[in-house]
């Protein structure tokens, strides 16, 4: 009868055995083989360290990609890469970077931007004369640093100071004297007239009547202004107290343009200029609305208060010098403004002293 030692060393050499014959590779029983299901079979043991072995086996044998990372070398120790240490470390270039070949020193190419091949064209710049140097004269076509450069005229000493409107040749006389302000016209007119009574005599027999036509624009906007703030809805009206708040900013600004287009006609004595203007803003003025509120017509009644002053101005200033046709004319229109502004029949007096005593002014 076998003691317990024995039956123990029978057990392990069994076990031994079991493991021998699923670990060694042998030419009965290959990796390509199916491997006998009665030796994983016996215990739960027996399968985990039949599968530990086999695991350790296969990670003895090396991968393909694992062959080819050790035949290119020793890697390098990975590095962290922050901002501050690419500030202070140079590039280095990578190992298996390829640097580029230069060029042989016996090719025939040359570089465009060489300077070999400028020497070789002949486009070097002649080195420039002393004497063209110092001069300030112009540089013939000769004498340039690079010929078919276009010459740019030089500016003479004390040009950079005076306007360009004296400097440059270019521009047409009459395109510089738009920019200029009237009083900057008539300061140069007068200088060149002082102390020149025939040449002020000639320019005076000259002049032309000023044009209206640009004071009529301006009111014609003004007026257009005025009925494009009015409602356009049929439910209201366009005469009443609302309206008139809409127009009032408007009305102000006719007001404003008929003031100052009659005091810049009076002040400059073309009397002539301003019967005309009285003429034409009349219409303008019967033509704004009529409001239902006598108080909000007042601005009405004073844009005809400005032109009847107007009118008298023209007649008591300009007196015969205004024509015959423009003072026949005023009188016949007269009697018509009168329906509008009672007060513009003091002109007829007036006209009436004018025509009797033969005046030029009264």
């Amino acid at each position: 009868m076998a003691t317990p030692q024995q039956n123990t060393r029978i057990a392990l050499s069994d076990r031994l055995e079991g493991l021998r014959v699923a670990t060694t590779p042998t030419q009965a029983n290959r990796p390509s083989d199916p491997v006998p299901a009665s030796i994983f079979a016996s215990t739960l043991v027996d399968n985990i360290t039949n599968v530990a072995l086999a695991q350790d086996y296969e990670s003895l044998i090396p991968s393909p990609d694992e062959l080819i990372i050790r035949q290119r070398g020793k890697r390098r120790p990975l590095t962290d890469w922050t901002p501050e240490q690419a500030a202070s470390i140079n590039y280095t270039r990578h190992p298996f970077q390829r640097t580029p070949t230069k060029m042989p020193l016996n090719t025939n190419m040359i570089l465009r931007s060489s300077p070999r091949k400028r020497l070789s064209m002949g486009s070097t710049p002649p080195e420039p004369m002393l004497a063209s140097l110092n001069s300030p004269h112009k540089v013939s076509a000769k004498q340039q640093l690079w010929p078919g450069s276009p010459i740019v005229k030089k500016i003479r000493l004390g040009d950079e100071q005076k306007p360009m409107a004296q400097t440059s040749d270019e521009i047409p006389l009459a395109k510089v004297l738009q920019g200029l302000s009237q009083q900057q016209l008539i300061d140069l007119i007068m200088d060149k007239m002082a102390n020149d009574t025939k040449a002020e005599a000639e320019l005076r027999s000259h002049l032309p009547i000023p044009d209206i036509e640009k004071l009529e624009q301006e009111l014609l906007h003004a007026k257009r202004m005025i009925f494009k703030s009015l409602p356009t809805s049929r439910l209201c009206k366009k005469t009443d107290s609302t309206a008139f708040a809409r127009a009032s900013l408007h009305l102000m600004e006719f007001k404003r343009l008929l003031t100052n287009h009659t005091k810049q006609l009076n002040d400059s004595g073309h009397y002539d200029a301003l019967l005309d203007y009285v003429f034409m803003a009349w219409q303008y003025v019967r033509a704004t609305p009529n409001w239902d509120n006598i108080t909000h017509n007042n601005v009405r009644k004073q844009c005809f208060k400005v032109l009847t002053c107007s009118c008298m101005a023209a007649i008591k200033s300009g007196g015969l010098r205004l024509g015959t046709n423009r003072i026949q004319t005023l009188e016949k229109n007269l009697h018509d403004w009168s329906q509008d502004y009672e007060d513009v029949m003091s002109c007829v007096n007036t006209i009436n002293k004018t025509l009797s005593k033969g005046r030029t002014s009264l």
